[in-house]
């Protein structure tokens, strides 16, 4: 029987929807000139019409998912894209961003310069090399050797081979930009009367997350500090802090906000906050209840039963979430 083999090219790479070449981004106004586009090709998107031009936060996951998201920008204003704000350095949120006007200025974190260097520039290398083809042979593999051509597993893996083929296409467009402005803790970009506010309140996600906040309009944009509805991915590699980031959405929690774009996941309110911490408080306290009862941390994955946590597991990532606290403690 043919087996449909199983890819995890890199740790955002289930929230990304690869079939995107025919998708019509709709922007949502969540104020005046303010928009959101819940964006499956990778993170969620806003971007402000200005006197001065469009601000736009994240670039999308691929050089084909940016066309969509610019087209869909292009659908409420003429005005020309002047300033990108990077909220951390996955790929599935900077990777599209060969697609925007070479003189755009790019806003980020200090620390997103040695991020990209490091992991995502040879995350990009080894997919386009070894990752993807490595895959595709694979596939390719169970093609030719199929016995069976009408099968509905034959035709997943045809599917497959199709759908991953394009996206290695695609892939090979990105060139990774650098920012031309960097911060430590903060930066305000003033355009006419508007004023975003962009915040490193230390590591939880990455040790790169910013949040951005409009503060004419009572939005935030989280980057991945919140994933609305699914597990969140927790990368040590990347700087991730668990007992932070819980720190970091208590204190966004008691802020005045009232409209909430997440990293991944439907926009929402400021009760999301509160969501993600009792999230990971409460897996932080089984997990440290039975370890301080012995039980190795195999043995905790094992025990804590993830139905508990109504949320979505899509890149299997509560297992992780659960050696991260873990040994944290």
């Amino acid at each position: 029987m043919i087996r449909i083999l199983c890819l995890t090219i890199l740790v955002s790479f289930s929230h990304i929807n690869l079939n995107f070449a025919q998708e019509n981004l709709e922007p949502v106004e969540l104020s005046n000139n303010l928009y959101s586009i819940t964006n499956s090709g990778g993170g969620n998107i806003v971007f402000l019409i200005t006197k001065k031009g469009v601000v736009v936060v994240d670039a999308g996951g691929s050089p084909g998912n940016a066309q969509n998201i610019i087209q869909a920008i292009k659908s409420k204003t003429d005005s020309p894209i002047k300033y990108l704000i990077y909220t951390h350095s996955h790929r599935d949120h900077i990777y599209g961003v060969s697609e925007f006007p070479d003189d755009i200025k790019i806003i980020a974190h200090q620390n997103i310069v040695d991020n990209l260097k490091n992991y995502t520039e040879p995350g990009l290398k080894n997919s386009l090399e070894n990752t993807i083809p490595e895959y595709l042979e694979g596939l390719k593999s169970q093609i030719e050797n199929e016995s069976q051509e009408n099968s509905d597993d034959l035709e997943k893996v045809k599917q497959q081979y199709n759908l991953y083929s394009n996206y290695l296409k695609d892939l090979k467009k990105v060139k990774i930009r650098y920012p031309d402005i960097t911060f430590t803790d903060s930066y305000k970009l003033k355009l006419k009367n508007e004023r975003i506010f962009l915040e490193y309140p230390g590591p939880g996600h990455t040790n790169d997350n910013i949040v951005v906040k409009f503060s004419n309009h009572n939005v935030i944009h989280t980057g991945d500090l919140i994933f609305n509805g699914s597990v969140p991915y927790v990368i040590t590699d990347h700087g991730a802090n668990v007992e932070n980031w819980i720190n970091i959405v208590d204190d966004l929690y008691i802020e005045n906000i009232k409209t909430v774009v997440p990293g991944h996941g439907e926009i929402t309110d400021k009760e999301v906050f509160k969501d993600q911490a009792n999230y990971f408080r409460k897996l932080t306290y089984r997990v440290e209840a039975l370890k301080n009862a012995g039980f190795t941390v195999n043995e905790i994955k094992e025990k804590i039963d993830f139905e508990a946590y109504k949320m979505i597991d899509g890149g299997n990532q509560f297992p992780v979430n659960i050696e991260v606290i873990y040994n944290e403690l």
